[in-house]
């Protein structure tokens, strides 16, 4: 026998799922991501899903602004992992298997779907993930579906089929997650209190770096005025800047401008193609200017260390982890070798690089212990050979660690630091580790604000960490998988033509 009715209970105006799949491949890196990295990662069901972001992710806006508009969330299943190599073939199925399955119970039980994404996921067996992914959430549940996206989220025709609720960050390096999520579950509680989203898609035929996509600086942050500027429009929902991760090789590759209005396709498509057009005008000024290992090593070796001004920070983006780069370039932990042997480093520098038989090596050696390794060159053997070393075993860690941008907990397996000389510190992991904050640096015991060199293997999106603490930031000029000069990738697949890979296009045709 149920008990009294209690009539204070607040009565909920509907219910929506929340679900999410997020991973950003690099098809120029060897080798492809197993399922095991997803379910290592951030998989989630039920009330996890809720958590497994500590709040700072695309779901804990969406959810802040669902509760806050009476609805009830219906959390399901979520999965993500750390950027690398194109997906095994047969995961990217199993993934989506399983996200339908935590929905399908809620068919015809919730008004809509929430779906965090990133936008660059490819797999062997799927070139749009996403894409296929939002159709089949469309089909299963047959009720509105809003996405989340990143702002470097390769933007296809068939993603802006699929729906038109469609909100992407608007920062880089990203700190606008939590307000992106809260963008799209408005537009989605807009389409069910009555509006008539209508989404306008203009693709432009150019990719760029990460690094000279930073939205704090012109000429990118001139586009995003601009774009925010159209969201106090009163039939504008929302807009959104897509300048894709350009170390994909598919087709249909390039920038893409994105508006939401209610019910006016003619002035979404209007704003998309001044948007587009603002993107084209400036493609030749969105660089990052580099600098030549040598030339920042001088910089750094003609300096005296004072922890008051705090490091220099060398951002080697074109071994860039969380643009996908396996981490195990070494050009310029070579050339701190070279300095350190010279006598050269005025103070501790530190760098980060992936080898797992040297970190394995390492730990049976023990701390104290004096090793040779070959280190790096493992992994993205197309673009780095291994580099040889000798030095001192200090710190041994199991690797685990919180990150904090992205929010997630780490585990890269050993992360060993080996001294080498009196001031080089060489951090090995077996894993890949992101390097878009210190986290890893302070778990190993070396505080970056103690430093006099700091590398960092980001394509920019350390700045947001890195630059309140640094002396000078200086993104130095390597080769790797997430080379910021485009045309030294080997593009096969992307259509033509398409900047910089091509220089003479007229653009829009006609």
């Amino acid at each position: 026998m149920s008990g009294p009715i209690d009539a204070t209970r607040r009565q909920p105006r509907g219910r929506i799922a929340v679900a999410g799949l997020m991973f950003e491949a690099n098809t120029f890196v060897p080798g492809v991501t197993p399922l095991t990295a997803f379910e290592t990662s951030t998989y989630a069901e039920g009330d996890a899903v809720l958590t497994a972001g500590q709040g700072l992710d695309s779901i804990a806006g969406a959810v802040a602004v669902c509760t806050a508009a009476g609805y009830d969330v219906v959390p399901t299943t979520s999965a993500g992992a750390m950027s690398g190599p194109k997906v095994a073939a047969g995961v990217y199925p199993a993934l989506r298997e399983r996200l339908l399955a935590g929905l399908a119970p809620h068919r015809g039980a919730v008004d809509g779907v929430y779906l965090q994404l990133h936008g660059a996921m490819v797999a062997e067996d799927e070139l749009d993930v996403e894409g296929d992914l939002v159709e089949a959430v469309s089909a299963l549940m047959g009720v509105p579906v809003a996405i989340s996206l990143d702002l470097h989220c390769h933007f296809t025709e068939r993603m802006a089929a699929a729906t038109p609720l469609v909100a992407g960050y608007h920062t880089l390096p990203h700190v606008d997650m939590v307000s992106t999520g809260e963008r799209a579950m408005r537009l989605l509680l807009a389409q069910l209190d009555g509006a008539t989203p209508v989404l306008a898609r203009r693709g432009v035929p150019m990719i760029t770096s990460a690094e000279g996509q930073d939205t704090n600086h012109p000429p990118v942050s001139e586009i995003i005025a601009r774009m925010q500027a159209l969201l106090a429009e009163p039939e504008v929902l929302d807009a959104s800047l897509f300048m894709t991760q350009p170390w994909l090789d598919v087709p249909g590759l390039g920038w893409s401008a994105v508006v939401v209005t209610d019910g006016r396709p003619d002035l979404a498509e209007a704003y998309a193609d001044e948007l587009a057009a603002m993107a084209w005008e400036r493609r030749e000024r969105v660089v990052a200017p580099k600098v030549a290992i040598d030339d920042a090593l001088a910089r750094v070796s003609a300096t005296r260390p004072d922890p008051a001004q705090g490091p220099f920070v060398l951002g080697d983006g074109a071994d860039s982890v969380s643009a996908g780069a396996a981490g195990d370039g070494v050009e310029v932990l070579a050339a701190l070798i070279g300095l350190e042997q010279a006598g050269g480093l005025p103070g501790r520098a530190q760098v980060i690089v992936t080898d797992a038989d040297a970190a394995r090596q390492c730990v049976a050696a023990g701390v104290g212990s004096v090793v040779e390794l070959r280190v790096g060159g493992s992994l993205a053997t197309d673009f780095h050979q291994p580099v040889t070393l000798s030095g001192t075993v200090v710190t041994v860690t199991d690797g685990r660690f919180q990150s904090l941008y992205p929010p997630a907990p780490a585990d890269l397996g050993s992360a060993v630091v080996v001294r080498v000389g009196t001031e080089l510190y060489v951090v090995v992991t077996e894993r890949p580790a992101s390097q878009l904050d210190h986290q890893l640096y302070t778990r190993v015991g070396l505080d970056p604000r103690q430093a006099h060199a700091v590398v960092t293997k980001s394509a920019g999106g350390y700045r947001a960490f890195f630059e309140p603490l640094a002396r000078e930031c200086l993104d130095v000029d390597t080769r790797g998988p997430s080379d910021s000069r485009l045309e030294r990738l080997p593009f096969r697949r992307v259509d033509r033509p398409l900047y910089p890979l091509d220089r003479d296009i007229v653009w829009p045709a006609g």
